[in-house]
């Protein structure tokens, strides 16, 4: 299933995200523990994940935020112009 057809059944579907500021908390928050554990050579006890896979999860992460703001950035810009 492509992208763009995920997204039109999740609108058909009415399917929710929490995109609200407790939703994005809650993310950050995670991230933040993860964080914590790593810093205090605790990352066993939050995740079984093999170092590369969490790598790998973290860099998806990073990519797919900063995609985001391109289109956030993208769209506000056509918004000014049209």
């Amino acid at each position: 299933m492509t992208t763009r057809a995920m997204l039109e059944l999740m609108l058909r579907q009415r399917l929710i995200f929490d995109f609200s500021d407790d939703g994005f908390a809650d993310v950050c928050w995670k991230l933040d523990l993860l964080h914590d554990a790593i810093r205090f050579g605790r990352l066993e006890a939050v995740t079984d994940l093999p170092m590369e896979v969490l790598r790998g999860w973290l860099r998806e992460i990073m990519f797919l935020a900063r995609e985001t703001l391109y289109e956030l950035d993208a769209e506000r810009g056509q918004a000014l112009w049209n």
